[in-house]
């Protein structure tokens, strides 16, 4: 039985980030909102020819990015906290007292969007739909967390983080796909390596 694909998507969703060559490690439990999605615009410029006529030159697509708003527990990278992935150890630090350095350090990372009307049912971000269940999934690969800001508005402890890419790799192929499914189940997320 085919599902009936919701008016919109509402509130719940899963959200994971995978340093590369990590585990992708779920965030959905202190995330409280996507506050700026910005996939770019696809651009064009009218030039002027000497004939009074027009041709039309492509602007290229600018860098990606996502912000969301966050209520970060901890330092550890567990899912309860992110400054250790705008600030990378050369080792990650786990181990109580946690101590977080500023470093120039930067890690490349995954991050997947997942909602789903059968999301209680699915472990991660990454975990592959229910066939027969409507889906939507949004995977960006290549990104830097390029703000970590935090907060403490109305005596709450908060953060906004930022994630941007480039919308091509080096070669060419593509840094983020959206994908939807109200039958064949989407697949499992390819790992970050």
């Amino acid at each position: 039985m085919t599902a009936v694909t919701p008016d919109a998507w509402h509130e719940v969703f899963l959200f994971s980030i995978q340093i590369k060559g990590g585990s992708e490690i779920q965030y959905a439990g202190i995330t409280e909102n996507i506050t700026g999605l910005e996939f770019g615009d696809k651009d064009i410029e009218g030039v002027p020819m000497a004939n009074g006529g027009r041709t039309t030159k492509w602007v290229p697509q600018p860098d990606e990015s996502v912000t969301l708003k966050m209520w970060p527990t901890d330092a550890k990278l567990t899912g309860a906290g992110v400054v250790q992935l705008f600030h990378p150890q050369s080792t990650a630090d786990s181990t109580d007292p946690i101590c977080v350095e500023n470093t120039r350090l930067r890690n490349l990372h995954q991050i997947i969007f997942t909602w789903a009307e059968d999301i209680a049912d699915l472990a991660t971000a990454g975990t592959a739909t229910t066939a027969n269940k409507a889906a939507y999934r949004i995977t960006a690969k290549n990104a830097y967390m390029t703000s970590y800001k935090p907060s403490n508005d109305d005596h709450n402890l908060s953060a906004e983080i930022t994630f941007k890419w480039p919308p091509f790799a080096k070669d060419g192929t593509s840094n983020k796909k959206e994908e939807s499914t109200a039958t064949t189940a989407i697949p499992a997320a390819t790992s970050f390596t």
